[in-house]
């Protein structure tokens, strides 16, 4: 996920941080604010949408 928001938007990210939460945990905040998070279930990960993702960044660069 984080290598395709790379990809496509290359030159428009300044920072990229990526911080390891218990069991595979992440969320994703752009300019502080949470725009995606992987949440763990005890049945299942749940990850965030690219589209929506990319659409977040887009709306912001």
């Amino acid at each position: 996920m984080a290598s395709e928001a790379l990809t496509r938007t290359g030159d428009n990210i300044s920072t990229f941080k990526l911080t390891p939460g218990e069991h595979g945990k992440f969320d994703i905040t752009i300019d502080g604010e949470l725009v995606g998070e992987h949440k763990h279930t005890p049945d299942a990960h749940l990850f965030p949408d690219l589209q929506d993702l990319m659409r977040a960044i887009n709306d912001r660069i």
